[in-house]
């Protein structure tokens, strides 16, 4: 009997160690960026970054990032931004909100003043014109928002155009989309 008792005690301690080292194992469990995955370590990392963009004083947009993570570019001022878990940005013309950009996660490089967006991307219009595509592009410098993307634009929750490519200014003045087609409501008036 005594025997069997220094068995079980044996047991329960070989079992308490075994448990606390796997507890304890060297495995990271948080999932990597993909600059840990290029071997290399984010220079910040930001969350629910807001940024305002202005133009010689003049406010142009706000930017909104949920998870950022931020790299210098060859050891400059100018970064390289990933981000994740949402992006928006909000575009403004003399003061007034003009437009609404959103995607689930994006890119900007201060060098080109280029802000990328993708996954589930949304571009809502002060003027009526909601756009959905998978990826679309601010060139700040040029003042013009792309894609070469299918798109779909819906104007005032009626008519929808689809087609491939979209060009505009970040004021949403005028449009261009290639390969149009599409379905428009049109009324006759008539009671």
């Amino acid at each position: 009997m005594k025997r069997r008792k220094k068995n079980i005690w044996t047991e329960i301690v070989l079992l308490v160690i075994l448990v606390f080292s796997a507890g304890c194992s060297r495995k990271n469990p948080v999932g990597k960026t993909s600059s840990q995955e290029n071997g290399s370590v984010s220079d910040n990392r930001i969350w629910d970054m807001e940024v305002n963009i202005t133009n010689e004083g003049e406010l142009k947009a706000k930017f909104f990032g949920g998870y950022v993570e931020r790299d210098n570019v060859a050891n400059s001022r100018y970064s390289e931004n990933r981000i994740d878990s949402g992006l928006r940005i909000d575009f403004y013309q003399k003061g007034q909100r003009s437009g609404i950009l959103t995607s689930r996660r994006g890119n900007i490089n201060d060098l080109t003043e280029l802000f990328s967006a993708w996954d589930d991307v949304v571009f809502s219009s002060e003027k009526g014109y909601v756009l959905y595509t998978d990826t679309l592009i601010w060139n700040r410098k040029e003042a013009k928002i792309f894609s070469d993307s299918d798109v779909m634009m819906v104007r005032d929750g009626r008519d929808t155009l689809y087609g491939v490519g979209f060009v505009t200014d970040d004021s949403f003045g005028s449009y261009e989309i290639e390969k149009p087609r599409g379905r428009a409501v049109i009324e006759d008036g008539k009671k």
